[in-house]
């Protein structure tokens, strides 16, 4: 070894020493890290939310939350926290984690503790994602050898269309058209639904999940090569334990006594205009057309400005379309990165894990949505809004 290679490699164990996982006896020092870092009225800071997301998530570590905090002058500077999971590749169930809330002191970025930090939770598991990776994250990442899987889609059915287009703030022939097409596009709809009836399907609200969603994973799960284990117990914990349970809307797509699916709805603000998101869905591909007319019914009965879905699900793609969900623009809102690192214990998987079009990936996955704009609820009302009104779970941006 040369002393080129010496001296990196002595500088590297030395950053490594910096950082430490988590224990219970950092608690209030960490709080007061994430005040700074991340403000007030975070997520980051609510004990409900911590507890839910670090102690009660599925395949949590003995050895505690993954959450590991680097050290400089005795005091804490950066964090890295990480969501375990367990993901699909083809007939194998991978331990894999989500990387979350990556968050350095400015004066201490370009200082070495982004390294480090990341290496921890990376050694975590054999398999670690990451999802709405910022743009600064994803140079980072792709420099220490990460995979650039891609990015959700963002599929919009303007409910009304003449208030998209105007909230949109676009003038002219196009809001001209948009008045046009808007009866065209509700027959449309109320078309599908008629369709999708034919078949005996329906849709059956939930108030919570329950052994249905076992029946619906085994079903459906085979249909798609990769995507993060959707069993009853992850179901349970993502949208019926989190603190903001509430604002959640669940529907099994049943047909007699069958389960065939699954979708999670909730209804959001996008620049002041109502508008419901699909948050999350499974079924087996020739059911996706008839939960999604069932979900147009139940938007227009709920009269909101339009539905909205960002999903990875290349398989699909033309189903969206042919039900009048249209396909915004790349460069509209946000990009929802996915990015993969691939350890040597899980080698194998790499090729399936690097083409996007053997995933499935909603907003339900990792912290894609409900962090996304890290604000707290506010008492009683189950949604989070940032200053400009916008709510998670993609809509950001997503139109205009």
């Amino acid at each position: 070894m040369d002393g080129q290679n010496l001296s990196s490699q002595t500088i590297l164990e030395r950053l490594q020493k910096t950082v430490t996982r988590y224990g219970h006896g950092d608690k209030a020092e960490l709080r007061r890290f994430q005040k700074t870092a991340f403000g007030e009225h975070v997520w980051q800071r609510d004990e409900a939310y911590n507890r839910w997301l670090f102690e009660e998530v599925p395949g949590a570590d003995e050895d505690g939350p993954h959450i590991w905090i680097c050290k400089r002058q005795d005091q804490i500077v950066g964090q890295q926290c990480g969501i375990p999971f367990r993901l699909k590749a083809d007939d194998r169930l991978v331990q894999a984690s989500w990387a979350n809330s990556l968050m350095v002191l400015p004066e201490w970025r370009m200082r070495g503790a982004f390294i480090p930090l990341s290496a921890a939770q990376v050694a975590s598991r054999p398999l670690v994602m990451g999802i709405h990776v910022s743009d600064a994250a994803f140079k980072a990442y792709m420099k220490a050898g990460w995979i650039n899987v891609g990015a959700l889609s963002t599929y919009i059915f303007p409910m009304d269309a003449r208030r998209c287009v105007e909230a949109s703030s676009v003038q002219g022939r196009l809001a001209t058209a948009a008045g046009l097409a808007g009866p065209l596009l509700h027959a449309a709809a109320a078309t599908f639904h008629q369709t999708a009836r034919l078949t005996g399907a329906r849709m059956e609200e939930t108030a919570a999940f329950d052994e249905r969603s076992d029946t619906i994973w085994r079903m459906a799960s085979p249909h798609y090569p990769v995507m993060a284990m959707r069993d009853l117990s992850y179901l349970r914990w993502r949208f019926d334990a989190i603190p903001c349970a509430s604002a959640y809307r669940r529907f099994y797509l049943m047909k007699g006594s069958t389960p065939l699916g699954y979708m999670v709805l909730r209804r959001e603000t996008w620049r002041k205009e109502p508008c419901m998101a699909i948050v999350d869905y499974l079924c087996e591909p020739k059911w996706l057309w008839v939960m999604l007319a069932h979900a147009l019914r139940i938007a227009r009965e709920d009269e909101v400005t339009a539905v909205i879905c960002r999903t990875l699900n290349t398989r699909s793609a033309r189903t969206f379309m042919t039900l009048g969900l249209v396909r915004a623009p790349e460069n509209w809102g946000f990009p929802v990165r996915v990015m993969a690192h691939v350890g040597a214990a899980a080698e194998a998987h790499r090729p399936l894990v690097a083409d996007s079009r053997n995933w499935l990936l909603t907003m339900g996955d990792g912290d894609a949505s409900f962090l996304m704009h890290n604000i707290l609820p506010d008492e009683g009302d189950g949604v989070a809004a940032d200053a400009d009104g916008v709510i998670p779970e993609g809509l950001s941006g997503a139109i205009g």
